[in-house]
């Protein structure tokens, strides 16, 4: 019987986990995602190698090599103890005319998470946030996404990556606000809303493609290539079971949840910073 464990991951700088294809051309280093819906996500591998460097360079005295090996696993034959789940996209900042960016979703990607976690765990508020983001789908109208601040109504036009048909969504039910903070990590005020048709879109085909330059031992350059990346200020929700008679060293989940851990590659140019934080426990 395993304990299942809600986690947000923040990217605080650009994200390259690579899913080793192209396009055919136009990007060399594309991130992977996910096959169905071609949201970003990051395997289930990449965030265990990642969590598992990261631990095994940050050593200390009360997290021992036996800890890790029970954690991670030993050999093939020897899993560890710990179940990482993928991380899938959540919300994604996109540049906005009334501020520097929002934090911006659609109503099936909020959904999605709630029913996963849901079925994994048990945790307060949640149907009153699936009512909320079920209910969205129904206000659109001939809108493109919604916000839930006065910004829809300011005499300056709103524009969010090229989008401007929106509104303003009043929330009648107080605590939203509270449980759109504790489990999407998001102020509500900075939230918009697209549907999913136009976020979907979105995601494949205009997420930041950031050109490089390879310089060869003599200094020169020798190749060009553009890499797709994952903007910072990126969320994504992943979950880890725990089994229930395997106690693990609580140090790790300290660490987890307190460190910045590098994930994806280019970690000498700064990519790659993450934060993890935990949402709302588990049962």
């Amino acid at each position: 019987m395993f304990i299942h464990k809600s986690y947000i991951i923040e990217t605080l700088t650009n994200t390259h986990v690579g899913s080793g294809d192209t396009s055919f051309g136009t990007v060399d280093n594309l991130i992977q995602k996910d096959p169905v819906t071609s949201l970003p996500m990051f395997h289930s591998s990449s965030i265990k190698g990642a969590i598992k460097e990261h631990m095994e360079n940050n050593k200390n005295a009360v997290i021992s090599e036996a800890d890790l090996n029970l954690i991670f696993g030993e050999r093939e034959d020897k899993p560890g103890v710990v179940k990482f789940y993928d991380a899938r996209l959540l919300t994604l900042p996109l540049r906005s005319t009334r501020r520097v960016s929002y934090q911006c979703t659609s109503p099936e990607t909020v959904l999605d998470y709630l029913k996963t976690i849901e079925t994994f765990k048990t945790a307060r508020g949640l149907e009153s946030l699936k009512k909320f983001f079920n209910d969205l789908k129904s206000e659109f109208g001939d809108k493109e996404f919604l916000v839930f601040n006065d910004d829809a109504n300011n005499e300056k036009y709103l524009e969010i990556e090229d989008y401007g048909e929106n509104k303003k969504y009043p929330i009648a039910d107080p605590s939203i606000n509270g449980l759109v903070s504790q489990y999407m990590g998001v102020d509500i005020n900075n939230l918009a809303v697209f549907t999913d048709e136009i976020f979907y879109r979105i995601c494949k085909e205009s997420l930041p493609v950031i050109a490089r330059n390879k310089i060869g031992d003599d200094g020169t350059s020798e190749n060009l290539f553009y890499e797709e990346v994952l903007p910072r200020r990126s969320r994504l929700w992943f979950m880890l079971g725990f089994d229930r008679n395997i106690p693990v060293n609580s140090q790790f989940e300290t660490k987890l949840t307190f460190d910045l851990i590098q994930m994806g590659a280019n970690a000498s140019i700064g990519y790659g910073v993450t934060r993890i934080r935990l949402t709302g426990g588990g049962v």
